[in-house]
């Protein structure tokens, strides 16, 4: 395992988000990581301290002593989120920030994440204004709680939240965290996009990360919950440095796979029998699978043998196809989560190796994958306001400590 005080976080780059015991419950057969070329990973404090469905994992690895790392068998960059949108969703905040970072640190993962209070845009105002406050009062309490730690936790960096759907609003805010910290942040978090993506506000994702990166030049920006690769895109191109997601797993679930520069196709035996563009929609995929193979070394393998998969021809592609739907009732969500994390990882790679050719390929790049998608129209609002849209000319490589 690679020493943890040479672990540097990459500027354009995913964590796959990943819920305790998904390897094996949720139909993986092994870990991914190495296989799908995962260069990050965020796991959820709620799986350790009230998730019904992991505790027992958690309780299971705590005996045997076995650390986070060795347990989910990755060794890079670890991140803990504080788990505040799950608690929320079971009705109210059942947790302490000091207990967050307890479990934060005793894990030794190498981020951990401010207890903050995500929301959704149509919230009145009171509320908001109520949990931004809270967000700001957990992350005074955790900065000063991390100092009184003896010793300091070696090669760590606790990670503040900003929310905000406004430019005064996060302008406010960063002004607040910059006192509390003593500084500007060396990684900071933006969290709530989520909820903007969802209700149709895709032009407000790029007004919120532009103004963080432009208050905040020199920072890492961390984009909580980047569900699609296309929105992952248009994170980094406003400014982002890393994004996370757990749609690569939870898609596949559903029987959907994802392809870069395309939206998610639903791959199943039961959408072949009843939608009557399923082989058009089948057809779609094997020319753009055959075209990546071609075009962009887009290298798929057979996720269980872990074997290359060859794409000479539709046939190959076809046959693909095939290997990713379900086979005599036989869910195959193992084989559509790799596909689905490597589409990730291949894009997030892509746009590190052009970052370091040029700006503009860079940008060339992210517009041809999103256009005609539905992030075509915020790439453009993007581009109208590239005056005041701070983009970055340089990667923000940040390492834990």
């Amino acid at each position: 395992m690679k020493d943890k005080s040479i672990k540097n976080l990459e500027s354009y780059s995913i964590f796959a988000s990943y819920r305790i015991g998904d390897f094996p419950r949720a139909g993986l057969k092994f870990h991914p990581w190495e296989i799908t070329e995962t260069k990050a990973i965020l796991i959820n404090a709620y799986d350790f301290i009230a998730n019904p469905r992991t505790t027992k994992i958690a309780r299971e690895w705590e005996s045997k002593k076995q650390n986070v790392s060795t347990s989910i068998e990755f060794s890079g960059p670890i991140m803990m989120d504080s788990g505040a949108y799950n608690f929320i969703k079971q009705g109210n905040i059942s947790i302490t920030p000091t207990e967050v970072l307890d479990i934060t640190i005793a894990k030794k993962t190498d981020f951990g994440v401010v207890l903050d209070h995500p929301f959704p845009p149509n919230l009145p105002s009171n509320e908001v204004e109520t949990r931004i406050k809270t967000t700001k009062d957990n992350t005074k309490i955790m900065v000063e709680y991390l100092k009184t730690k003896k010793p300091q936790p070696e090669n760590f960096e606790l990670i503040p939240v900003i929310h905000g759907h406004d430019k005064e609003t996060i302008k406010k805010f960063v002004e607040d965290l910059n006192k509390i910290l003593g500084e500007e942040p060396k990684i900071v978090g933006i969290g709530s996009l989520a909820p903007l993506a969802q209700n149709g506000s895709k032009t407000k994702i790029v007004d919120v990360i532009s103004t963080v990166r432009k208050l905040l030049p020199k920072s890492h920006i961390h984009c909580f919950s980047m569900g699609s690769a296309l929105q992952m895109l248009l994170a980094f191109y406003c400014g982002a440095d890393t994004v996370d997601s757990q749609t690569w797993i939870m898609s596949a679930a559903f029987k959907q796979v994802q392809l870069p520069g395309s939206y998610l196709t639903r791959l199943s035996k039961r959408e072949e029998e009843k939608n009557v563009k399923f082989d058009e929609l089948k057809r779609k995929f094997a020319h753009r699978l055959l075209m990546l193979t071609n075009d962009e070394n887009f290298i798929i393998k057979n996720w269980e043998t872990k074997e290359d998969w060859k794409i000479h021809s539709l046939n190959d592609a076809y046959e693909y196809i095939d290997f990713l739907m379900d086979e005599n009732k036989k869910n195959n969500i193992h084989r559509r989560a790799c596909h689905n994390l490597y589409t990730f990882n291949f894009e997030a790679k892509k746009v590190r190796e052009l970052s370091k050719t040029s700006r503009a390929e860079f940008e060339n790049f992210i517009q041809k994958r999103l256009i005609s998608t539905v992030y075509d129209k915020p790439l453009k609002y993007a581009l109208e306001n590239k005056n005041t849209v701070n983009f970055k000319t340089k990667t923000n490589a940040v390492k834990a400590g």
